[in-house]
C-alpha cells in the first residue's frame, strides 16, 4: 500500500520532530477533511446544514445527531485513519509494511488477547467508579467545575448516540462508535505513537505507558482517564508482543461494540437499562481476580510471542 513514491524522510528524525510532523499531519487532515466534509454534506443535508451547525447543541433533533455521527466519520478519518497512513508512509514508505497491515493473525493469540480484555472488565469498571469520583484541592475548583461541565456534555451526546432501538441505527453505531474508532485511534496511538517512543527508547514499558497517556489525554474525558489509560497500556503490549495491528484493533472494536449493542438492547427493552453495570462488582475478590488474571494472560502471551521482534 503507497500512497506516493517517496522516500523515507523522517526515518532518521528525532522523537520531537516526529512527534511534531505528526501533529501537523493532523491538523492540516483535520482542516482538509472538515472542508471536505462539509461540501459533501451540502448534497445531504442540503444548505441548511450551514444555519444546522449553529445549533448542534439540540440532542433531542434526529436532525442533529445525524449531522453529528456524520461529522464524527469526517473526525475520525481525518484526525486518526489518513494521519497515521500518510505518517507511516513518510516514515518507510510502505503503510502496510510499518502498521504491520498485512500481518495474518494467529489465532491463539487473539483468543488470549479477547480473554484479557474479558479478565479485566470488573477492574476497569472498577476503574471507572473510582476515576468518577476524583476530587480536585479547594484552590483547583473552577478547573474542577469545569471538567465536571466537560464530562456531563460528553455523556448527553454519548446517550444521544447510543439511544437507538432499530437494527440500522445499531449497525449504523458499530461503524461509527466501534469500527472507525477502532482503527483510527489504534492505526494512529498504537501503530504510529507507540511504534515512535519505542523506536526511540527501545524500552518497551515507556513506549507503552506514554502511549497510553497521550491516547487516554487526547479524549478530554478526565472523569474516564485512568480506565482509558489502563486500556490503552493492555493494548499496546498486545500490540507489541504480537506485532500484529490487526488483534488490538479487534480487541477494541469488540469492547466499544459491547456498550454499543448493550445500549441498543436496553432501548429495545430485551435487558434492563442499567447497561453500565454490566460486568462491574465491589467484591474485593472479585477485583484482585479480574487484575491478576489479566496480567497472568498478558505475562502468558508474552511467553507464547516472546516480544515479535519485527515489530520494530
Amino acid at each position: 500500500m503507497k500512497f506516493f513514491s517517496l522516500f523515507p524522510v523522517i526515518k532518521d528524525k528525532s522523537v520531537g520532530m516526529k512527534l511534531l510532523i505528526l501533529i501537523l499531519l493532523v491538523a492540516v487532515f483535520l482542516v482538509l477533511s472538515t472542508l471536505i466534509g462539509i461540501v459533501i454534506a451540502i448534497p445531504v443535508f442540503g444548505f441548511e446544514i450551514f444555519k444546522d451547525m449553529l445549533a448542534l447543541n439540540d440532542l433531542t433533533n434526529p436532525r442533529t445527531i445525524a449531522i453529528l455521527k456524520y461529522f464524527q466519520v469526517v473526525n475520525q478519518i481525518g484526525v486518526f485513519i489518513l494521519p497515521a497512513l500518510f505518517y507511516s508512509q513518510l516514515e518507510s514508505r510502505s503503510v502496510s509494511g510499518y502498521l504491520r497491515l498485512k500481518r495474518s493473525i494467529k489465532l491463539n493469540y487473539l483468543i488470549i488477547s479477547v480473554f484479557i480484555i474479558v479478565a479485566a472488565i470488573p477492574a476497569i469498571n472498577w476503574l471507572v467508579q473510582a476515576n468518577g469520583q476524583m476530587r480536585l484541592p479547594e484552590w483547583l475548583s473552577r478547573i474542577e467545575q469545569w471538567m465536571r461541565e466537560s464530562e456531563d456534555r460528553a455523556k448527553l451526546l454519548t446517550d444521544a448516540f447510543l439511544n437507538v432501538n432499530t437494527v440500522g441505527g445499531l449497525v449504523i453505531n458499530l461503524i461509527i462508535i466501534a469500527l472507525l474508532a477502532a482503527v483510527g485511534e489504534e492505526f494512529l496511538f498504537r501503530g504510529v505513537i507507540l511504534r515512535i517512543f519505542d523506536d526511540w527508547s527501545g524500552n518497551i514499558h515507556l513506549s507503552v505507558v506514554l502511549s497510553a497517556i497521550i491516547f487516554s489525554t487526547i479524549h478530554f474525558q478526565f472523569y474516564g482517564f485512568f480506565p482509558r489509560l489502563f486500556l490503552g497500556i493492555m493494548f499496546g503490549y498486545i500490540f507489541l508482543w504480537t506485532g500484529n495491528i490487526w488483534i488490538p484493533v479487534i480487541l477494541h472494536f469488540l469492547f466499544n461494540g459491547i456498550t454499543v449493542v448493550a445500549y441498543y438492547l436496553a432501548n429495545s427493552g430485551i435487558i434492563e437499562n442499567d447497561v453500565d453495570s454490566i460486568g462491574s462488582s465491589t467484591n474485593i475478590f472479585v477485583l484482585l481476580g479480574s487484575l491478576i488474571s489479566a496480567v497472568l494472560l498478558l505475562l502468558y502471551l508474552n511467553s507464547l510471542t516472546k516480544r515479535n521482534v519485527n515489530t520494530r
